[in-house]
């Protein structure tokens, strides 16, 4: 018989002598388990009454008889009257008046320092003093005004411990704090040391002293082609048409020149290694002065160049080629876009560079081109200097003028090099590893539809002193014609090969399918470039001398330096797309998937063009996601739902972080189709027996009788159903089956160990 639950004046009594946890007073009341949660239930409705109350130990004791609602509530105005928030449980007024259960109230307060390790923050608008997590790091200067978060202490109950929130501090900054914060963090190179100014100061406009020993080139018609608002040309071009065919000059800024082996300018322009090339600044490997100015080929001025001077036939195939220093004056200082103008106009100098660069290009393309199509962005700025849209950076036709130029001096550079015995830079690109492109063939297998290459091939011993692989090269021209206009697939078959670098050794480069190729054209901006214009100046005695620098070393470090400028300069473009989109938080957005990795989801947003992630905990629904590396999606655990590279979906930005250029999103929806789900196994099954037996009656297998006879007809198997007196009935005529079978096994091996024993003895 169930007992009933003690009277409110029975708990009453018995707490007035002393409190007790819940488990205590229900063994002093003598309540069974069974009952526990009833019991509960009581107890919280007398609290809830206030007539009783429960202390931070958990234990209930007698109350003062008022509310617990009405009590809240004194506090709530109380704490109105005087203007402070309610800060016993942080964030929950907040959550409640905003109604965003996710959101963190982030507070304001002042850091002062205890000992070495100690810090705490004394909120500015209560008054109240917490202490700050333990990190490596201070979380600030003595003094300093912070925006912090709370949460709860993992030892003391009922404390809080504080952090520093920099998602508030991003977002209250301003865009020169925004530059300046992206410099410090990257190391990036303010300015350049006091001696090296001092010596830059010193260097004067080129005069007839420096023209001594030169080729003179100023009767030529040289063209400088650049992007619009360069300042730093460091290559023009000169075409002439001869009888035999075109003698095409290829005018580079002797930097070498001006920046003597071994010096401080020498020794700062290789740390840098390259001009940083950021959305609003550009950080120079080379003083203003130099990069900008006297080095600089700007039109109608006498400049002091290296010159590499082909000789063409015909169908543009390379003669002969000569390196020297020369004097040139560039007589038309033109943009790309001027330029096509010019060619529409039918300007004759354009002609023959547009002539000269198409047999160029076809002279590639008999030896193999592969011709990746990617999307690079720039930003622009408003009147204040503030991003306000990211946008793709146009090319003409062009560019591709300049760079077959560019593309066949570097080519004669790394020849020359070479031919000389020179310490030579050059650039070098790996064939692609085959487990990178059996990855690929894994994640998407109709890239690799019709391919004029087995995938067994590429395992083919070849020479191990070249990087070309004509099966691996054949290979990846037919996927780049697969993907398309597909950036998606493009930028994946681009992950799959490798990283371009500098060596000291000429084996070759794999995307170029070239032997020997090496960086000539760009020594304003990189320095490998100028290396390779003072090993071509070397003569005599200069050959054999020892250098300021080892060239293996040499090649490490701008190697290294490149991959390093490369990741600053992406995150540059998403610190400007964050700025941009740190007015839109809580947007919606239609947005694609552009990569998946065991942390989250990577999608990129149209208008304003922008990326992020999406962690697996901010996808809407109660789902647990999983990333699956083999097929290169993550999928849902409960609902089966995937996400793969390519869908849309619909996204909602959360937080903006502009100083690390992060931004992360939530996924609303789905928008692509799931694909169809797999048929369950019995019907698979059903299905394969139909088409095995109309394969066989094709083949003639099968002989089916005229009429249908109605006693060969076999049915399908029917389950009999049985109720539960039959079905007792049925497995103890089973068991009793099973104990029989048992019995006569042992007799049977009773006999036969009879038979053998009587075998034995006679």
């Amino acid at each position: 018989m169930a007992q009933h639950l003690p009277s409110e004046e029975q708990i009453i009594a018995i707490l007035r002598d002393e409190p007790m946890v819940g488990s205590q007073l229900r063994g002093a009341l003598g309540l069974p388990k069974k009952q526990k949660m009833a019991f509960k239930q009581l107890l919280a409705d007398m609290v809830e009454r206030g007539l009783l109350k429960r202390t931070s130990h958990k234990e209930y004791q007698l109350g003062d008889g008022e509310p617990l609602e009405e009590k809240n509530e004194k506090r709530r105005r109380k704490f109105a009257e005087q203007g402070i928030e309610d800060n016993r449980r942080p964030g929950a007024r907040s959550r409640r008046q905003t109604g965003k259960e996710n959101e963190t109230r982030v507070k304001r307060g002042i850091l002062h320092q205890i000992d070495e390790e100690k810090w705490e923050v004394h909120e500015i608008d209560t008054g109240k003093v917490y202490e700050m997590c333990h990190r490596r790091q201070a979380p600030g200067k003595e003094g300093e005004k912070i925006n912090f978060t709370l949460y709860p202490h993992p030892k003391l109950k009922h404390s809080y411990l504080a952090k520093v929130d920099h998602t508030a501090d991003a977002l209250n900054v301003t865009w020169d704090e925004v530059k300046a914060k992206f410099m410090e963090e990257n190391n990036l190179p303010k300015d350049f040391s006091p001696a090296i100014k001092k010596f830059v100061e010193g260097i004067k406009e080129p005069s007839a002293k420096d023209f001594k020993g030169r080729v003179d080139y100023r009767k030529l018609d040289v063209l400088c082609i650049d992007p619009d608002g360069a300042m730093d040309h460091d290559d023009a071009i000169s075409v002439e048409r001869t009888p035999n065919g075109y003698k095409l000059g290829v005018h580079i800024a002797d930097v070498s020149y001006y920046v003597p082996e071994g010096s401080e300018l020498d020794e700062e322009a290789l740390e840098r290694s390259y001009t940083q090339y950021l959305p609003w600044t550009a950080v120079p490997m080379l003083p203003e002065k130099l990069s900008s100015g006297v080095c600089s080929l700007h039109q109608g001025v006498d400049r002091c160049a290296f010159t590499c001077m082909m000789e063409l036939d015909k169908n543009a195939n390379v003669l002969s080629w000569d390196f020297h220093r020369s004097i040139v004056n560039v007589s038309k200082g033109i943009t790309y876009r001027e330029a096509v103008q010019m060619m529409e106009a039918g300007d004759d100098s354009i002609k023959a560079l547009s002539e000269v660069t198409a047999l160029l290009k076809k002279n590639r393309t008999k030896e193999g081109l592969l011709e990746f199509k990617s999307t690079e962005y720039g930003c622009q700025f408003d009147e204040k200097g503030e991003p306000v849209k990211i946008i793709p950076r146009e090319t003409d036709e062009s560019n591709s003028w300049v760079e077959e130029c560019m593309l066949i001096a570097n080519n004669c550079c790394a020849k020359e090099l070479l031919k000389r015995k020179l310490q030579g830079i050059y650039r070098i690109h790996e064939a692609p590893d085959t487990k990178d492109i059996m990855e690929l063939y894994y994640m998407y297998p109709d890239l690799f539809k019709d391919s004029p290459v087995m995938l067994r091939d590429l395992g083919k011993p070849r020479r191990g002193d070249t990087n070309l692989n004509p099966v691996a090269f054949k290979l990846y021209q037919h996927l780049v014609k697969r993907a398309g206009d597909d950036e998606t697939l493009m930028n994946r078959i681009l992950r799959s090969m490798q990283k371009a670098h500098y060596d000291s050794n000429s084996f070759g480069h794999f995307a170029l399918n070239w032997q020997d190729y090496s960086h000539f054209t760009s020594p304003i901006r990189r320095y490998a470039d100028l290396w390779c214009h003072r090993e071509l100046a070397r003569k005599g005695k200069e050959i054999n001398a020892e250098r300021a620098n080892s060239v293996i070393e040499v090649c490490d470090l701008i190697s290294t330096n490149e991959i390093k400028n490369m990741k600053v300069e992406r995150i540059s473009i998403k610190v400007c797309s964050c700025w941009i989109l740190k007015n839109h938080i809580g947007d919606d957005f239609e947005a694609t998937v552009t990569g998946i990795e065991e942390w989250g989801i990577y999608v990129s947003i149209a208008d304003p063009i922008a990326e992020g992630l999406v962690r697996f905990r901010d996808i809407v629904g109660e789902d647990f996601y999983v990333f699956n590396p083999d097929q290169g999606l993550a999928f849902g655990k409960k609902s089966g739902r995937t996400f793969r590279r390519g869908d849309k979906v619909l996204v909602r930005l959360l937080r903006v972080d502009p100083l690390r250029g992060q931004a992360d999103f939530s996924i609303l929806e789905k928008l692509s189709s799931e694909p169809k789900k797999t048929r369950r196994q019995g019907e698979r099954r059903k299905e394969d027996r139909a088409d095995r037996a109309a394969a066989a009656e094709a083949l003639g297998y099968l002989s089916q009788p005229d009429e249908f006879d109605g006693d060969d007809y076999e049915p399908e198997y029917q389950p009999v159903k049985r109720n539960r007196e039959q079905r007792r009935k049925a497995q103890f005529a089973g068991r009793e089956r099973g104990r029989n079978r048992d019995n006569s096994r042992s007799e049977s091996r009773n006999d036969s160990r009879g038979k053998k024993a009587r075998g034995r003895r006679r």
